[in-house]
């Protein structure tokens, strides 16, 4: 008969988890056994519960599932930034929490990594706010409530909360008489009969314009949707958050819409469309330029996860998924103008300070990292000035981005990056980040090298937070110093013993860095940049505070 911790596993494991990220605990040691027990699944040990989370993060942007592991209170409570995180970016990570035997949460006894005022479940209940569903298993309600929350959990791409009392992990399994498996949800009917609609709409339009944006990735229809780009051949442009979703060197592309923050001449091609058709794109800041877009919302199409929006009417229970498939069917049925090809502000090839000692720029930069790009590559962009200055380089094809503007936590791209080199092993993990977001989450350098990841490392060090000095009233104010580490001592010394390793200050030298790259073996760059020295999307949005 099942174990409650086997059958657990054993869901997790129909559903592709494959590795399991986390820290170790008393109460969760239940949980930790049985995974390492597993042929099927392998568990990824990490220095602290904020990195596994944000490690799951980022395998969960490779793979569609994630699991996460940690003891109960002082463990999912450090967890609980990276988890609200997936929450914000749709991304199904299944927290797996050991808790205190169910004698102590029910008689609220006064154990450790309890707050001492007996709510034992204080910390269920926060993670209510961050989650799709939750739970607490044992014999009688294993499988009903795994049923249950992970049905949620695929249905809105979100994390889920499954507690597991450290005496309930052994109970065996109570199997309830009859199918106990929820219907899964379908509106392929009603889908297409929207996407019909749609394509008469399109046909009808004289200048339309699509917007693709992240859920299709969220929602695994990325593919029908550039096949509908492909087929159809409308004109599309991406915002901040949804880069990547696209092949950049599409015909159609006509580069990254941000509102009236940057970028004039795609604003002007968007914004003059007679029809905006949104195809699970969401109206954040950074995705509308702080909300300087000027689309009219009669307008719009808008595709989102289980809702179409014709203007200011909706059309309820219907998903993304379903809609985008049946418009990729349909798509060469439409004529639609030609694009007007890409408009967005090409990075220069090569710069005259490129070939001397000059100082790293950014234009230097950026244009040295498009050029080192290649197919199969995935790049990971930390928050902050960083991303903004990705944002805008045009991916050659075949080349995965990611990164995370709508929470927006700095820190985020280390540990996720190790979690993406445990998703993909077979791929090249790209790394950009910012020092100052680097000193919060650095111990992840010691998962690459335990794990025998051999990522590209990019560390840009412009002393300090750069971002928020150009933020904030005056950027020289001391809150925005951070500590002078020896960046390339960092990674030999979290156990890369082989790794290259190299403080870079010209843009030749960073160039020659980037050609020494050697597959198989980890690279980490220190890239020293003026202090002051800024992407174009983070100069319009300190103009605009």
């Amino acid at each position: 008969m099942a174990k409650v911790v086997d059958y657990l596993l054993d869901q997790l494991s129909r559903l592709g988890v494959e590795h399991v990220f986390g820290v170790p605990g008393d109460y969760a040691f239940p949980i930790n056994d049985a995974i390492t027990a597993r042929a099927d699944m392998r568990w990824i040990g990490c220095s602290n519960e904020l990195n596994a989370a944000y490690a799951a993060d980022g395998y969960a942007r490779i793979r569609g599932i994630a699991a996460l592991n940690t003891t109960y209170g002082v463990g999912e409570l450090s967890a609980m930034n990276g988890v609200a995180g997936a929450y914000a970016e749709h991304l199904p990570v299944i927290h797996l929490v050991g808790l205190p035997k169910r004698a102590v949460l029910d008689e609220k006894r006064l154990v450790h990594h309890t707050l001492g005022n007996g709510q034992t479940t204080a910390f269920y209940d926060a993670a209510g706010h961050v989650v799709c569903a939750r739970t607490i298993l044992d014999g009688q309600n294993c499988v009903q409530e795994l049923e249950r929350v992970l049905t949620t959990l695929r249905r809105e791409r979100r994390p889920v909360y499954v507690g597991i009392p450290s005496d309930a992990a052994h109970d065996d399994v109570v199997m309830p008489d009859g199918d106990m498996s929820l219907p899964e949800e379908r509106s392929g009917k009603q889908a297409a009969i929207v996407a019909r609609r749609i394509m008469a709409e399109l046909e009808r339009s004289g200048s339309p314009c699509v917007l693709p944006g992240i859920l299709t990735a969220r929602f695994g229809c990325r593919e029908a949707m550039r096949r509908f780009l492909s087929r159809s051949g409308l004109p599309h442009a991406t915002m901040f958050m949804d880069k990547g979703v696209v092949d950049e060197q599409a015909e159609g592309f006509v580069g990254m819409y941000g509102g009236h923050l940057v970028q004039e001449d795609v604003a002007g091609f968007v914004e003059q469309a007679d029809l905006v058709l949104t195809l699970g794109a969401e109206m954040t800041d950074f995705n509308t330029g702080l909300f300087t877009q000027k689309l009219d919302p009669e307008r719009i199409i808008s595709v989102m996860a289980h809702e179409v929006r014709f203007g200011d009417g909706a059309i309820h229970a219907v998903d993304l998924a379903d809609v985008i498939e049946a418009l990729a069917d349909l798509a060469d049925t439409v004529s639609c103008p030609a694009g007007p090809g890409y408009l967005g502000t090409e990075l220069p090839p090569r710069q005259a300070d490129e070939g001397d000692d000059g100082v790293i720029r950014t234009h230097t930069f950026y244009a040295a990292i498009r050029d080192h790009l290649r197919a199969g590559d995935i790049v990971v962009s930390e928050t902050g000035t960083v991303a903004m200055g990705m944002g805008f380089v045009r991916l050659p094809e075949g080349v995965d981005y990611e990164e995370q503007s709508l929470w927006g936590s700095i820190g985020w791209a280390t540990p996720a990056a190790f979690g993406m080199a445990i998703a993909a092993p077979h791929k090249r993990i790209i790394l950009l980040t910012g020092e100052g977001s680097h000193q919060l989450t650095v111990q992840a350098l010691g998962e690459f090298a335990r794990f025998d990841c051999h990522p590209l490392i990019l560390v840009l060090n412009n002393g300090g937070y750069l971002i928020e000095r150009l933020l904030c009233d005056d950027g020289e104010r001391y809150y925005n110093d951070i500590a002078s580490w020896d960046y390339t001592a960092l990674a030999r010394g979290f156990g890369g013993k082989d790794w290259q390793c190299e403080r870079i200050s010209t843009p030749k030298a960073l160039r020659q860095a980037l050609d020494a790259v050697r597959p198989g073996q980890g690279t980490y760059l220190e890239v020293a940049a003026p202090r002051y020295d800024a992407p174009v999307m983070a100069e319009a949005l300190g103009e605009k505070q």
